[in-house]
């Protein structure tokens, strides 16, 4: 498996664009990671200022180039609003999976956007990256973040932690018979 993002992949659904972060989203970047109720379940660093948002934007630019991971914003196409954000990344090749990640302004919570992104997303990496499994780790009481996972299909693994992080629980959605095993 080897990745190239050079040629960023734009996804679509009927209400969303996923498309590639740059430093015009760094105003609404900022404001997503520093939503009180985005980071209720997230132990990330807080960006303190537009320049250190911009500096995440770097960062990110710098994991796509490298092809060691993607990350798309998600933005409406009713407004062109930014209202969260997805990525693929920890790719461990031997293993062919990887790990998802999200976020959602709560504005745009419980209305469906999360699933559509999720599914989108999960598709794009059984079928564009050749992924064989794809695990998201969740903080224990972030209910809805469990509801949106059940509701794909990814399993809880019980059995397995996530080593630094107690409060978290590790999900897993795999390939089922080179079917894509949302619903």
């Amino acid at each position: 498996m080897n990745f190239d993002f050079t040629i960023f992949p734009i996804l679509e659904t009927e209400r969303l664009t996923l498309r590639a972060l740059n430093l015009d989203d760094a105003k609404a970047i900022f404001g997503l990671r520093t939503n009180k109720s985005v980071n209720t379940f997230i132990k990330r660093d807080i960006p303190k200022n537009l320049s250190e948002a911009r500096a995440f934007i770097d960062q990110i630019s710098n994991l796509v180039s490298t092809n060691s991971g993607i990350f798309w914003v998600i933005e409406s196409k009713q407004n062109k609003e930014l209202i969260g954000t997805v990525g693929l990344r920890n790719f461990r090749i031997e293993e062919k999976d990887a790990e998802i990640g999200y976020e959602l302004h709560p504005n745009y919570q419980e209305k469906g956007f999360m699933t559509e992104t999720l599914k989108e997303v999960v598709n794009f990496g059984f079928k564009n990256l050749g992924l064989k499994t794809i695990e998201a780790f969740t903080h224990k009481n972030n209910m809805a973040s469990i509801a949106l996972l059940e509701k794909q299909d990814f399993v809880f693994q019980p059995e397995r932690k996530d080593e630094g992080f107690d409060d978290n629980r590790i999900y897993s959605l795999a390939v089922i018979k080179n079917q894509i095993a949302t619903t």
